[in-house]
């Protein structure tokens, strides 16, 4: 029997992706020495063993000792197991052949040889009996043998001799087990040149060959082409081939089931006696066509693709009947309807409308689970229903849904223009609610506003106006506008949000509780903006996972508005969430934005690997079509980097130079993208030495002083970094610093009010008022601290610690930049160390020990304060901690007097690095 494995391409067209197991092999394969060892490579089918042992193979074609490879099968066993087991006993190659021979030092690697032969036996898993006694001896290392022996197998295949015999080696040394996991995202990304979508990634299960079958499928059918198709129909025949009839019959009628049935729903499907089909299923589990289900006696064909791949090879008619076999028997158990769609889709050889009704029915059920079924239920539905019939346009428009959720909006917007144009009696509160998630999906994936007419039209009808829906309209355009980088009135979503809440829908108030918060963030009303917001994210926690995936949208606005008020604590913890919806419940579309709302959260907590990480996930899902969030999850990198990468290696500078090249002059002031990447550029050029640059860098992208431009929220951090920049290069900052205070007047939020504070301490220190300056620096980073932007911190305490050196003060100097380094070490920020060295006369050390002065004072507090210190890190104002342990503000005062001056620290943010230093210090005791 053929591997799985082979419809995958050579080794020589395809990049191999699992470099670190290629890497051991290649390593297991060279090592010097006598004796040689097996190597046991275990993976699922299609997880790429082949494709794997072929390049190991291919890298050895030139060495002296080229390797010998062998597959097993069922259908020739006696003589490549004559052959295998002869190359298991050959004797050590004689020492003329381990002479390198003339002429061969031109082709052979610049690399030493390999000392041993290397013998390679795919499909170990179907060797005779007397050869896995033979391997597995070698596992245990009765019988050392004198080549290398890597062996590829299936887990559910392998005989126990031989699984008990590698884990045993592999425990005491003597035998290597590698395992092939599934492969990641940036994996799969890399083995085709076409990025595969996140359906069907997610389909795949990290398994290549099911990766690739599922694209030609998807290929196949947008098409109506079979060739790409053919090649992995042909593996799967050649999988099943020396069945008996018997068997066939009952793998096939386990592929019209696919999942979780019984041998008595499996013997009337087949139509076969249920001894024999019992009889034919342990067959089938041996040999991993069929396997058995965690709980209760049930089974399952091996994998989706495997099953839809064997459908294909199954004569249509039979396929047809067994089908509706299927369907009446699960009728009769009273199976739920999206256990039925399948099969009412797969038997529809009489069209009746109330089958074709039971449908979309049914997949309305699966969309909430299985987006890509759903597609493939209602394609044939709308087929055969026209567009004026009204289950023509109830499928059309759950069609149109589904496509939304996957991000699919062109083939979504047509369907539902399709819908609206055609005149039929419609459900005028269907059709708008499909309006308003059409225009949602639209506003994420593009700043098209083909839809927007058409909400608009249906939010001016009077008859929607007293319906329920009427607020999930009004919220569609807010979120519309909003995406267009504008603030939506508040007369309207004030009468939205009453007539939300008078009908319950707390989930529709959220979203538009959202919004007023942002309107009311951007008119400087601060306090009623943190009401709302905070009221919106306490819904959103009460609400169960399956509502909040219905209204991911305000989930997005929600989170949008923490972050614009700073409160990236609740940004990161609900994005967090949304995330996880998001791909439980396949809403795809909405997973590039909330990535890259996750990574702008992180980066301001500090968290500049996790902000990484995110970015790359959201230029991952984004993918090269989504331009849109592609450029500003490149330009979100870029800004994550600038702090954390080697010191010179321009990494920031080229991810920067990438997120504007593909800018569009439409795109760049709705998501902050090009402002973040020319920041991040100008902040490269001021960190090596040139704040000439830096500074015409910054004015150019925002057309001026004013950064008419550059996104509101930018604005502070853009004339801050003009006054460090215009600092050093001796420029007048008067302009800049008073652009600054009053945008932090006029928006008073702390981290406005920080940079303000920032740009303050610059214009002093230019002045020569360092005392005021040092001053404003550590205001800044404490506001900064207040907020949990780490990053910022560093940046403060540094300017603060270059002030102080300036004043003469070296001890304080070297204090606070070592409390910023020691900040700047957790966060993993190299550059920010490298600055930070460069600020004080006293170098910052490349690793600091933390100080142990604070953590021992701590043993000095009582209770109460030990209480107040550890909440007055966490971030609560001292109101809210008045509040929590019901005592007066003045308590709490008096505590925080007695914390600080026991403890030795003169701030909040000394005083919460002394805490989690105790933390850690318990934490290792407790480990010895």
């Amino acid at each position: 029997m053929s591997s799985y494995e082979e419809s995958l391409p050579d080794a020589t067209s395809v990049a191999v992706v699992r470099t670190a197991e290629l890497d051991r092999l290649q390593h297991l394969t060279w090592q010097p020495g006598s004796e040689g060892r097996l190597i046991a490579v275990f993976g699922e089918p299609g997880a790429g063993k082949t494709h794997l042992l072929s390049a190991l193979v291919r890298d050895r074609q030139w060495t002296v000792l080229p390797a010998a490879v062998y597959r097993c099968s069922r259908s020739d066993r006696e003589g490549t197991m004559n052959t295998v087991r002869k190359m298991l006993r050959r004797a050590r190659l004689s020492s003329e052949r381990h002479r390198e021979p003339p002429g061969v030092t031109g082709l052979s690697r610049h690399r030493r040889q390999p000392d041993r032969e290397l013998v390679v036996i795919e499909d170990a898993h179907l060797a005779d009996e007397r050869t896995i006694h033979e391997l597995a001896g070698i596992a245990e290392g009765a019988s050392p043998p004198l080549v290398d022996v890597v062996v590829s197998l299936r887990p559910r295949q392998t005989p126990e001799a031989l699984t008990e015999a590698v884990s045993l080696g592999a425990a005491f040394g003597r035998t290597a087990r590698i395992e092939l996991a599934s492969l990641s995202d940036e994996q799969m990304l890399a083995m085709t040149p076409v990025p595969p979508p996140y359906d069907l990634r997610r389909r795949s299960r990290g398994n290549p060959f099911n990766l690739r079958a599922l694209q030609s499928l998807d290929h196949s059918a947008r098409s109506g082409s079979d060739t790409a198709v053919a090649p992995f129909e042909f593996t799967v025949l050649t999988e099943v081939r020396g069945l008996t009839l018997n068997e066939r019959y009952v793998l096939n009628a386990a592929a019209i089931l696919r999942s979780r049935f019984d041998v008595e729903l499996l013997a009337e499907v087949a139509e076969l006696d249920g001894l024999v089909v019992s009889a034919a299923v342990r067959g089938l589990v041996r040999r991993d066509l069929v396997r058995v289900e965690p709980v209760g006696a049930l089974f399952s064909v091996r994998d989706e693709v495997f099953g839809t791949l064997l459908r294909r090879t199954i004569d249509p008619c039979w396929a047809t009947r067994a089908h509706q076999r299927a369907l009446r028997l699960l009728s009769a158990r009273g199976q739920v309807g999206t256990q039925l769609g399948f099969h009412l889709v797969s038997s529809l050889s009489r069209v009746r409308a109330s089958e074709l009704a039971r449908i979309v029915d049914a997949s309305y059920e699966i969309m909430e689970t299985d987006v890509a079924e759903c597609v493939s239920w209602l394609t044939p539905v709308i087929a055969e229903a026209p567009v004026s019939s009204e289950i023509g346009m109830r499928a059309r428009l759950a069609l149109s849904t589904a496509f939304g959720r996957i991000g699919r909006m062109t083939e979504s917007r047509d369907l539902l223009f399709l819908v609206h144009e055609s005149g039929g009696s419609v459900d005028p509160l269907v059709l708008a609610g499909q309006v308003a998630s059409v225009s949602m999906v639209e506003a994420v994936l593009s700043q098209d506003v083909q839809t927007l007419g058409l909400l608009n039209e249906y939010l001016a009808r009077p008859d929607l106006r007293r319906s329920p829906l009427w607020p999930r309209l009004v919220f569609a355009r807010g979120f519309r506008t909003t995406m267009l980088g504008r603030i939506p009135g508040r007369a309207e979503t004030e009468r939205a949000l009453q007539a939300a809440r008078a009908g319950r829908d707390d989930l529709t108030a959220a979203g538009l509780l959202g919004l007023r918060a942002l309107e009311a963030t951007f008119s400087g009303e601060v306090e009623r903006a943190l009401a709302d917001a905070t009221d919106a994210g306490e819904m959103l926690d009460r609400a169960p996972e399956h509502l909040v995936a219905r209204h991911l949208e305000g989930l997005f606005v929600v989170v949008l508005a923490h972050l614009y008020l700073g409160r990236y604590v609740d940004a990161q913890r609900q994005v967090r969430r949304g995330v996880d919806v998001a791909r439980h419940c396949q809403r795809i579309f909405l997973l590039p934005a909330l990535l890259v709302l996750l990574s702008e959260s992180e980066r301001h907590l500090g968290q500049l690997e996790q902000a990484r990480e995110a970015a790359n996930a959201a230029i991952i899902e984004s993918g090269p079509d989504n331009s849109l969030r592609h450029t500003q999850a490149v330009a979100l990198k870029s800004a994550a980097e600038v702090w954390m990468q080697p010191v010179g290696s321009g990494r920031a500078r080229s991810l920067a130079q990438q997120a504007l090249a593909r800018q569009s002059p439409s795109q760049a002031n709705v998501n902050g993208s090009a402002s973040i990447a020319a920041l991040t550029l100008a902040r490269c050029a001021w960190l090596d030495g040139d704040p000439a640059h830096c500074v015409a860098l910054l004015l150019n992208e925002g057309k001026g002083a004013d950064l008419l431009t550059v996104p509101v929220a930018y604005r502070n951090t853009v004339w801050e970094m003009l006054c460090a920049a215009g600092m050093d290069a001796g420029m007048p900052l008067d302009g800049w610093v008073r652009r600054s205070q009053e945008h932090a007047r006029a928006v008073p939020m702390p981290h406005n009010l920080a940079y303000a504070d920032l740009t303050r301490g610059h214009l002093c220190r230019v002045r020569g008022s360092l005392a005021e300056a040092a001053q404003c620096y550590h205001d800044a980073a404490d506001r900064f601290a207040s907020v949990g932007m780490g990053i910022e911190q560093c940046y403060a305490l540094g300017q603060a610690a270059r002030v102080l050196g300036e004043l003469g003060q070296a001890d304080r100097s070297s204090r606070t930049a070592r409390l910023a380094a020691e900040m700047a070490h957790r966060s993993g920020a190299v550059t920010m160390l490298d600055w930070l060295g460069r600020q004080v006369t006293v170098p910052v050390p490349a690793e600091l020990e933390p100080e142990t002065g604070p953590v021992e004072m701590f043993g000095r507090l009582t209770h109460r304060e030990r209480e107040i210190a550890l909440l007055i890190c966490t971030g609560m104002k001292r109101r809210e901690i008045a509040d929590r342990l019901t005592i007066s503000m003045r308590t709490v005062d008096v505590h925080l007097t007695r914390i600080y001056r026991k403890t030795g620290v003169s701030s909040r943010m000394e005083l919460a690095l002394a805490t989690r230093r105790k933390a850690a210090a318990h934490d290792y005791a407790a480990r010895f």
